[in-house]
């Protein structure tokens, strides 16, 4: 895929300012450290021995896992869900299977639990950056912002087909760098550069808003975005969970208060489908007594479609049923992500990796 002349000239755009800083060129530095280290761990020879510790440095050291104030909880959570020899052969099949690269990646996404699209990108870009860009909400922001519209800069769950394509434009990217000075750029420059584009429109005062409509918005990155705001809360979280019988809903915040038991959050986002199955689920949640707010997240238009079919339904229902707009989800997620990394950098919170980490 060729860049426009207008993309072309946006980029060269940025890039005047971004090739001279002295960050830019210790960053460049401190990514290919981190290539260094995860090449080595995931070698064909050491995947058939993964340890949970070895995987636990692995997520440990990604930049989708930095917001995480308690990281061993993040790692344990993904190998009980999957177990160590599950990760270790997929993540063999996924580097070095025999399989078109399209297929394996969606097989990857598809039968592993708890590492999405960004986690997994940033794996691959890490393990071979001249082939593989990372794809995350502030590469896609960047890239609408470079005018790469063409792109599914709506879409957090992409396919394996999707991904190759946007690595092609990642390439073109990097040999655009190259050409403004920077010297060998791969796809973790390339990364790296977008996000300075995403960082200094935000200084401008450049919103989500501006960036992607709530028509655009991605369910399974809402999700995500929902549980991370209850995890940085200090809630126990769980996405994709059976709270009842017949009742799965997409995340939980749960709190235990002393010897009283457990206080659970349920949250369901609503983009496609039946309006009547979303409340009908979201009722058989209640059957769990532990329950005590149901909330409905989708845009303003839809909240207004569920509101008027509540309307008719028993009190009990409607008094623990809320509802929370996705602009006003996106916003929460930037705000505190901001908020969760500035008190992380004071580590007050000290994982077994933390000897480890860059």
């Amino acid at each position: 895929m060729s860049l426009t002349r207008e993309q072309q000239l946006r980029i060269k755009g940025y890039l005047e300012k971004f090739v001279a800083r002295k960050e830019f060129v210790e960053e460049l530095s401190s990514r290919e450290r981190r290539r260094e280290f995860v090449v080595n761990l995931l070698s064909k020879d050491k995947l058939k021995s993964l340890t949970e510790f070895e995987f636990g440095e692995l997520v440990s050291k990604l930049w989708a896992s930095s917001l995480w104030g308690n990281k061993d909880y993040l790692v344990q959570k993904i190998i009980d869900a999957n177990g160590i020899e599950k990760i270790a052969n997929e993540l063999e099949n996924l580097l070095y299977g025999e399989k078109e690269f399209a297929k394996r990646f969606d097989r990857f996404l598809k039968v592993i639990k708890g590492l999405g699209p960004a986690t997994v990108t940033e794996i691959l870009c890490l393990f071979d950056p001249q082939r593989y860009g990372i794809w995350n909400d502030k590469a896609r922001k960047a890239l609408k912002i470079l005018n790469f519209g063409s792109l599914p800069l709506t879409k957090y769950k992409i396919s394996g087909k999707e991904y190759e394509r946007i690595n092609s434009v990642f390439r073109e990217i990097a040999g655009l760098l190259i050409r403004g000075g920077i010297k060998n750029a791969d796809l973790l420059a390339v990364d790296y550069f977008l996000y300075e584009i995403w960082f200094e429109e935000t200084k401008k005062g450049t919103t989500s808003e501006d960036v992607m409509e709530e028509k655009e918005f991605d369910h399974d990155e809402i999700k995500e975005f929902v549980r991370d705001i209850g995890n940085w809360l200090g809630f126990e979280v769980d996405v994709e969970k059976q709270i009842a019988p017949g009742a799965r809903v997409d995340c939980i915040w749960m709190a235990k208060i002393a010897n009283l038991g457990a206080v659970t959050y349920v949250f369901e986002v609503h983009k496609n489908g039946s309006i009547d199955s979303l409340i009908l689920n979201l009722q058989k949640a209640l059957n769990n007594p532990t329950v005590q707010k149901i909330i409905a997240v989708s845009d303003s238009k839809r909240i207004e479609k569920i509101k008027n079919e509540v309307r008719g339904l028993p009190e009990n229902f409607r008094k623990v049923l809320t509802f929370w707009e996705v602009s006003d989800v996106i916003k929460t997620h930037e705000r505190l992500a901001e908020v969760i990394k500035s008190i992380s950098e004071l580590e007050l919170v000290k994982s077994k990796f933390e000897d480890l980490m860059f």
